[in-house]
């Protein structure tokens, strides 16, 4: 099970596609180009993007760059688009181009073998287990001896972003453009309050931390710790 994302004014043309991917477990939230590209778009975390094309390149690259550039799950343009018009998507950080009219079946499938290979190459992280911490980023919670602990979903952005980098540093400025979808009112400060929080959320070991602060450049997430 996953979810999609679909952008678009006019949601209608696509309840086959949607009822395919449902069909196969998929949730799928349907969001207008202005609320797609609001600060906190969604409490959820979503494994795919499809954006259905506006009739000028120029309008796509407005809303597509704030998604491409906070993003990091695959996105897909959906329209009638040019040879030309289709590299410079590749370009702008798109991953796919679905062209009209297209076979609801065939893309719903195409998509879920995609998101079913990210999850076993682990980009795609829903459930991980560090020691004897459970981590469970779609439902935003943490089990931890068997008390149930809710994270925020900033907090579950954060924790997304370290472990699609895991063991490896993520400068502050990434997890902010990340976790708060590029509003200007976050600031290391509230990124720092936000990790100590998580700390204490995730962490059963205070000799084996899992987020390590790396001053002056960001954070990294201990992923092979034992328990």
């Amino acid at each position: 099970m996953g979810n999609i994302l679909l952008i678009s004014d006019r949601p209608k043309p696509y309840d086959d596609l949607i009822a395919q991917f449902r069909r196969n477990d998929f949730q799928v939230v349907s969001k207008k180009y202005a609320a797609a590209t609001q600060k906190k778009t969604a409490e959820q975390i979503f494994d795919f993007v499809l954006y259905e094309i506006k009739p000028t390149f120029e309008a796509n690259v407005q809303y597509l760059s704030p998604i491409v550039r906070t993003g990091t799950v695959p996105i897909y343009v959906i329209g009638d688009v040019s040879e030309s018009d289709e590299i410079a998507y590749y370009k702008l950080g798109v991953q796919g181009v679905i062209r009209i009219p297209f076979n609801p079946i065939v893309i719903a499938e195409r998509i879920c073998s995609i998101i079913q290979l990210l999850e076993k190459t682990s980009r795609v992280i829903r459930k991980v287990k560090i020691g004897s911490v459970e981590i469970d980023l779609h439902n935003r919670y943490v089990k931890k001896h068997d008390e149930y602990i809710k994270l925020t979903n900033v907090e579950a952005r954060i924790l997304r972003i370290l472990f699609n980098n895991k063991n490896h540093i993520v400068e502050k400025d990434a997890i902010i453009h990340y976790a708060w979808d590029d509003d200007e009112s976050a600031t290391d400060n509230a990124l720092s309050i936000h990790i100590t929080r998580l700390r204490n959320k995730i962490e059963f070991d205070k000799q084996k931390p899992l987020i390590d602060t790396i001053w002056g450049t960001g954070y990294r997430l201990n992923y092979n710790i034992p328990e």
